[in-house]
């Protein structure tokens, strides 16, 4: 398994992305949901980007705190945990 899925980096598909954080702001717990490349929280309809930043809305300017975490493709992963169970939809 590859990330690469073509002969170049720029031929080949987006692989996705990903942010770990405390969604607390100002000491309220917000929610999330994803949509047309942007997280928007229930409770104020702000707009966050992937790096945690508010880029429009109530909290705009505002960034919730990052927690530390890694990123790895299942390959890696395996090579490290072979007992690891796969679920499928």
């Amino acid at each position: 398994v590859s990330a690469l899925d073509d002969g170049t980096i720029a031929d080949s598909k987006e692989v996705g992305s990903t942010g770990v954080f405390n969604p607390v702001v100002d000491g309220k717990k917000l929610t999330f949901k994803y949509k047309d490349g942007y997280f928007i929280d229930n409770e104020t309809g702000s707009r966050w980007d992937i790096t945690g930043k508010a880029v429009d809305g109530k909290y705009i300017g505002k960034n919730l705190e990052r927690i530390k975490h890694g990123d790895y493709f299942a390959f890696a992963w395996f090579v490290f945990r072979p007992d690891t169970d796969i679920y499928l939809k």
